[in-house]
């Protein structure tokens, strides 16, 4: 069951500057736990809090997962991935490395310069920006994010300013591969009906703080945003959107320009 926010997140939105008093100081928690794996292959956990449910772990290991280690989604995913490809939050560079060994041409973004530098140790053409400052306009047939990579939406309300983002990345008849989760059950009553706030946000924006060893990040937004809304946006934005491949709560979606 998901909310596996930690095994199915990008790590673009959660690097970040930080000072937390009698912590070690740093710009790139996520980063810092990459490079420590790399460097020691020692196994250790990395903490994602939120105020709306409990604490969830990452397993270090998870980003590091040859293809034979993804699960169903994230091969349907890559085996939709098609000419000059941009993977997005791309961490340590797992699916731009298993794309790599296909034979597909990649370039991975990620802000965290611990992870870019990781993908670049293992020849992976990456470079350190948020793809929000990207300013390669219509020079990508695929557009990659994955572990709930319409995470980097960040709320509800910057959803269609992000997807004309990507829209503007692509090449007309590129696509736009990522992954969601509807949340809705986590307010689900013992009855089956659901409890939510009509009049606060939407349910699945969200809002994080990851651990990692004796370093704490900032707070950072999250979103989760299900199928019928992102279809609804995505139409709007000018995409053809269609739904690929679904497990509980967790889909994966295409988003083609025409």
């Amino acid at each position: 069951m998901i909310l596996r926010m930690t095994t199915l997140m990008t790590t673009s939105a959660i690097t970040t500057n930080m000072t937390t008093k009698n912590l070690h100081q740093t710009v790139d928690p996520i980063g810092q736990a990459i490079l420590d794996f790399a460097a020691k292959k020692k196994p250790f956990d990395i903490i994602v809090s939120s105020d709306l449910c409990d604490d969830d772990i990452i397993p270090i290991e998870v980003l590091f997962r040859s293809e034979d280690q993804m699960p169903e989604l994230e091969l349907v995913a890559l085996d939709l991935c098609k000419g000059l490809i941009l993977d997005i939050g791309a961490g340590a560079g797992v699916h731009s490395i298993a794309l790599q060994e296909r034979g597909l041409k990649i370039k991975a973004i990620d802000i965290s310069p611990g992870a870019v530098a990781y993908m670049r140790k293992n020849n992976i053409d990456a470079q350190q920006i948020d793809v929000y400052h990207l300013e390669q306009s219509a020079s990508f047939d695929t557009v990659l994010s994955l572990m709930n990579g319409l995470g980097l939406a960040k709320d509800l309300e910057n959803l269609n300013f992000f997807l004309e983002k990507i829209y503007n990345l692509l090449k007309p008849g590129g696509r736009f591969i990522a992954d969601s989760t509807d949340v809705k059950y986590l307010y689900e009553e013992n009855d089956g009906s659901y409890w939510m706030d009509l009049n606060g946000s939407y349910y699945g924006d969200f809002k994080f703080v990851m651990k990692y060893n004796k370093i704490i990040g900032p707070e950072f937004q999250w979103l989760y945003v299900d199928y019928d809304t992102l279809h609804k946006h995505a139409t709007a934005c000018g995409f053809k959107c269609r739904r690929v491949f679904n497990i509980d709560e967790n889909y994966l979606a295409v988003l083609e320009k025409p």
